[in-house]
């Protein structure tokens, strides 16, 4: 039996479209539940709440249509497509050297060039497994407005929900924290240092945003490394309002890759901290 027969065999249409419609569920799950239980890891647009939630409702839709294994020519393609534009993402996010994606949510961090090669395997078991295409050039008719009709309602919800989400809370980011029920917002929550060499400053700058209906007042903060410092304390946030802080630090001394918590201290009915995270990518020093 050739290779071409074999990498074309039935059981390579059925089980290879359904494993990527279980990778782009569990992937979307992910990011729900980071949603829910921490801040959305925003480390650049592809990764900012909006954008993520538009993707988080692509990926159920295109993981169930993978999985029925209905319009097997149609889904493929899609899926295809799909892949393509997210292997440009981490690619280009590995390129400008971004620590993480962002595309497994909040909990999980993943290197751009790890998940671009995710990507890369994916659209190569496509091509492996590709079903008869015929159709799409047969019925390109048929298909062409299914699509159109698919696209429109997916818009249609998508446009209702951000309709309700910005007539309710304003924004996208308001929402989240009402689901979280946060009283105090650290946007952006994991806050991407880039790649730097080892003892090397960066300074990045973080947004506060009170939720509350009372005034809410900084006044320090803490990290798990003494190599983070935190500067512009103390500062009240009125009401309604958010203000920008300046976080400086000196990146550690280990190559590699690295994630630090880093904790606020506020006064908000009482003393407590509110956490976020630093993360980045330390280079070999050079000889």
């Amino acid at each position: 039996m050739s290779m071409l027969s074999i990498a074309r065999a039935p059981s390579a249409f059925i089980w290879i479209p359904r494993a990527l419609g279980l990778v782009l569920l569990a992937a979307a799950g992910l990011k729900l539940y980071g949603f829910g239980v921490d801040p959305v890891a925003r480390t650049g647009v592809f990764s900012a709440a909006a954008f993520q939630f538009v993707v988080i409702a692509f990926e159920i839709i295109l993981g169930v249509w993978l999985i029925s294994g209905k319009q097997q020519a149609g889904s493929w393609l899609v899926a295809l497509m799909t892949f393509i534009a997210f292997a440009g993402i981490s690619f280009y996010q590995g390129w400008i050297g971004q620590a993480s994606c962002g595309c497994l949510g909040s909990k999980v961090s993943v290197n751009p060039w790890w998940m671009f090669a995710i990507d890369v395997t994916a659209i190569a078991a496509l091509l492996v497994a590709r079903p008869d295409l015929r159709p799409l050039w047969e019925h390109r008719g048929r298909i062409a407005r299914t699509v159109g009709i698919g696209l429109g309602i997916y818009l249609l919800v998508l446009g209702a929900v951000a309709g309700f989400v910005h007539y309710r809370y304003g924004s996208v980011d308001a929402a989240l924290a009402g689901m979280r029920h946060e009283r105090l917002s650290v946007n952006p929550p994991l806050i991407d240092m880039g790649q730097g060499v080892p003892g090397e400053t960066r300074d990045a700058t973080v947004e506060l945003a009170n939720r509350t209906d009372q005034p809410i007042r900084l006044i320090g903060g803490t990290a798990d490394c003494s190599c983070t410092v935190i500067g512009d304390l103390p500062v009240t946030i009125p009401p309604g309002e958010a203000r920008s802080i300046t976080i400086t630090m000196r990146l550690p001394n280990a190559a590699g890759s690295f994630n630090r918590k880093a904790e606020l201290q506020i006064d908000d009915e009482g003393f407590k901290r509110v956490a976020f995270r630093l993360t980045g990518q330390i280079s070999k020093a050079s000889q």
